[in-house]
């Protein structure tokens, strides 16, 4: 056996969502000691304190076909706010680091960790490239580790291309007439923020998180597409753009979701090759039905 075993074989395992395949992870519990400067006849520290644990961290990677199937939970996990407080979906993860058993060292192959909320969730693609995505979570505590070899995940399946996503632009009712159907997108990514809060309490039995707190959503992100979209003039177009409520309909794979923004000014940029202009947008009014509401 190796002294050093490969992570390749590791992957997620969330509750309700199921097993989700990554290129990247960084989930733990993490927590600092601070030594502060103090008058105590001595020219070096022998004070601390331990700060407060905080679990969480990220996971990227390519869309995968069964992460984009309807159903999955992976936007419900992220988007839905459940009740008239509207807190989020609360799962608990097992985080498989790798396979096997080093020469040196222990053993302890996973760890579980609990009441985990996803804080920011990132979808990006380009025309002639793979969907990816990049999950930030924030969790109340870090379990047990384990010994336990992760479980086979040896389906085969296709990673998300651009061909299989799509974005459609419904124009606010008292938009001027844009032909958005002569749009042709070169990238969208958007951004879902939910503004988790740590909380602590006095008295609490340890240092872990003892609540976390949704804050305000937050949605933002850009589109861009070939050649300057002016139709009706470039002055018509930012008009529109300014002052009226549109909707964005994102499809990727088996999953549709509309987005209710404000768009912002164009950003065109001349280039040797493709004309793109980019155009930025943020998330206002109530996001209602599917994924949205609980």
């Amino acid at each position: 056996m190796a002294r050093v075993n490969p992570g390749y074989r590791g992957l997620a395992d969330v509750d309700t969502v199921g097993q989700i395949r990554f290129s990247d992870a960084s989930i733990a519990a993490r927590q600092e000691i601070n030594a502060p400067d103090l008058i105590m006849g001595d020219w070096d520290h022998d004070a601390y304190v331990y700060g407060p644990i905080e679990v969480g961290g990220s996971i990227s990677g390519p869309v995968t076909e069964t992460f984009a199937a309807a159903g999955t939970g992976v936007f419900d996990w992220g988007c839905k706010r459940i009740g008239d407080c509207g807190t989020l979906q609360e799962y608990d993860m097992t985080l498989y680091y790798f396979c096997g058993a080093p020469d040196c060292g222990n053993t302890y192959r996973s760890r579980t960790f609990t009441e985990m909320q996803i804080n920011s969730m990132n979808f990006s693609v380009a025309a002639g490239d793979i969907a990816n995505f990049s999950i930030d979570l924030i969790g109340t505590s870090a379990g047990a580790w384990s010994t336990g070899d992760p479980p086979a995940f040896q389906e085969a399946e296709k990673l998300i291309t651009w061909d299989k996503t799509s974005v459609q632009i419904a124009l606010g009712d008292t938009s001027p007439d844009v032909d958005v159907a002569c749009l042709d997108f070169s990238n969208f990514d958007f951004t879902i923020s939910n503004n988790i809060e740590t909380v602590y309490s006095l008295g609490q039995p340890n240092l872990f998180p003892f609540e976390l707190v949704p804050g305000l959503r937050t949605i933002t992100g850009s589109i861009s597409v070939y050649n300057t979209p002016t139709f009706d003039g470039a002055d018509t177009w930012d008009d529109y753009l300014a002052a009226n409520i549109s909707t964005i309909t994102f499809n990727i794979g088996d999953i549709s979701i509309d987005m209710k923004v404000r768009f912002h000014r164009v950003e065109p940029a001349s280039a040797v090759g493709p004309i793109i202009s980019t155009v930025a947008f943020t998330g206002v009014t109530h996001q209602d039905g599917d994924p949205w509401e609980g």
